[in-house]
């Protein structure tokens, strides 16, 4: 076991253990996300939109569910590690995951279902359209041409930022503290 508290190598562990399992929470909610769009690619019942709500369900709870082990498991495998190392750690997996989950719809954007804005956007102009002027219509394009970028921009900052705010809350309970250590110090002395 190695002492977490006062290492100088301890800001590189937390970054090499957060790239790691910051890699599998990322592709662990990409992969929510394509069974999702998957299922939801046959058209729309109410099948597909409970089982859409069973996946979005699985999907919240085991990203909370995957935080939380591991932010344990690093505080099990090095001794010293307190409230304050699980959180940086947690911000560090935040970033690592949605990194991999952003560069993930991005790519889903671009190469699995390229298809899939232009329909979108062809619905919006069909629904839409008779109460557009030419300048709305313009706005529309552009964001049509540069939606790729704006899904990656706000995947990332939404999935870092739910990363932060998880961490912090099971960051307080991550390492187990003991209501009876200060009082247990004061008897020693």
């Amino acid at each position: 076991m190695l002492i977490f508290m006062n290492n100088p190598a301890a800001s590189r562990i937390l970054w090499n253990e957060a790239a790691g399992k910051g890699f599998l929470l990322g592709l662990f909610t990409f992969l929510c996300r394509i069974l999702s769009q998957s299922i939801t690619l046959n058209g729309p019942s109410s099948g597909t939109a409970v089982l859409g709500i069973v996946i979005w369900f699985i999907q919240f709870a085991g990203c909370i569910w995957l935080m939380k082990v591991f932010m344990e498991r690093l505080a099990a495998k090095y001794d010293g590690v307190d409230n304050k190392d699980t959180a940086r750690y947690g911000m560090r997996l935040a970033l690592a995951s949605s990194v991999v989950f952003s560069a993930g719809m991005l790519a889903d954007i671009l190469f699995i279902a390229p298809g899939i804005v232009e329909e979108q956007m062809d619905m919006y102009y069909r629904m839409y359209g008779q109460y557009m002027d030419t300048n709305t219509q313009a706005m529309f394009r552009k964001v049509e041409d540069s939606y790729p970028e704006i899904v990656f921009f706000s995947t990332l900052t939404y999935s870092f930022l739910y990363g932060v705010v998880l961490s912090r809350i099971l960051s307080m309970s991550i390492p187990k503290k003991d209501p009876f250590s200060s009082f247990m110090d004061k008897q020693e002395k």
